[in-house]
């Protein structure tokens, strides 16, 4: 397959504005220290073996969102952000995901991804976590609907993945039946949302790099609490495929 035929993939960055994200910190996962640049790095190889061309935008510096007709498929980032700021970016990507929404295409939503969807599109509640933060990584609990998704096909009962929330979504009635994981007192991590949405609490998308990059300068205690050792790269190999037979 020539990359004139591949589906395109966006991911959409909007990990945080200058105040809260120093792209100097994280050169050494990319040579630009942005989120977009090391997430093509990392998994444009596995894009184009699934069938897509990926390319990725940072709304929090200045980067206009495409067309949603010139797009296939989202990965939508975290953020360090809340989702209910008022922020320019943050109303002009819900206005555009509102578009995208309508045009019924595949939608991967990470942490703050996760909250938005699950608390702005749908009436799930974002709440703050008693336990307070979690970073680390960890072993989830899937739901029965988990165990047998595709979202976790060839992961183990118990996967491992990378967290770093202080916020949690409390599910609506109508949510509860759509979860897939829970872990602890999030009883929402992970989200069905219906043609080809989902959403995750966690990070599938990062590596042990970049916590290490995150938080050294800042709460050096949480660095050690993160591993290698995590099945997220198998979920957004998943989350790929199932997109890719979904636009056939």
């Amino acid at each position: 397959m020539t990359d004139a035929v591949k589906k395109s993939l966006l991911f959409i960055s909007m990990l945080g504005e200058n105040e809260l994200f120093n792209p100097v910190y994280f050169k050494s996962l990319c040579s630009s220290g942005q989120e977009k640049d090391w997430i093509l790095d990392w998994f444009g190889p596995v894009a184009h073996e699934t069938g897509f061309s990926l390319s990725g935008v940072d709304i929090c510096r200045g980067d206009l969102l495409p067309d949603v007709w010139d797009v296939d498929c989202v990965i939508l980032g975290g953020t360090m952000h809340v989702v209910t700021e008022d922020r320019p970016w943050l109303l002009a990507l819900y206005a555009w995901l509102r578009q995208y929404r309508e045009a019924g295409k595949p939608l991967l939503g990470i942490c703050g991804g996760h909250q938005l969807v699950s608390t702005q599109f749908e009436d799930g509640v974002l709440c703050g976590r008693t336990g307070g933060t979690l970073a680390g990584t960890y072993e989830i609990e899937l739901t029965d609907h988990g165990l047998w998704h595709p979202l976790f096909n060839g992961l183990s009962t118990s996967p491992r993945f990378n967290f770093a929330n202080y916020l949690h979504v409390i599910p609506s009635d109508a949510q509860k039946a759509k979860v897939l994981a829970c872990i602890g007192e999030s009883n929402a991590i992970c989200i069905d949302h219906g043609n080809h949405w989902y959403t995750t609490q966690f990070h599938p998308e990062s590596r042990r790099s970049v916590w290490s990059c995150m938080y050294e300068h800042t709460q050096p205690e949480h660095v050690r609490k993160y591993s290698d050792d995590q099945d997220g790269a198998g979920l957004i190999r998943n989350f790929m495929t199932i997109a890719a037979k979904g636009l056939h």
